[in-house]
């Protein structure tokens, strides 16, 4: 693709230069971001198993050991 020189930006020579830059600093935040919805799913799972009711008795109980 033709991009005119006055459409250009005056620091971007590189294009991968730019990406790795943002790959390294976003890569520990999306990494934690993962855990934290693995995290949630798990809350959301352990909740609803304790409160679902099957044929009358719960279906899962949680004791701290």
């Amino acid at each position: 693709m033709f991009v005119p020189d006055a459409n250009k930006l005056a620091k971007a020579k590189n294009f991968t230069d730019g990406l790795n830059a943002v790959l390294e600093t976003s890569r520990l935040a999306i990494a934690w971001v993962a855990c934290g919805v693995a995290a949630g799913a798990y809350e959301a799972a352990l909740k609803y198993c304790l409160e679902r009711k099957q044929f009358g008795r719960p279906i899962a109980k949680f004791q701290l050991i």
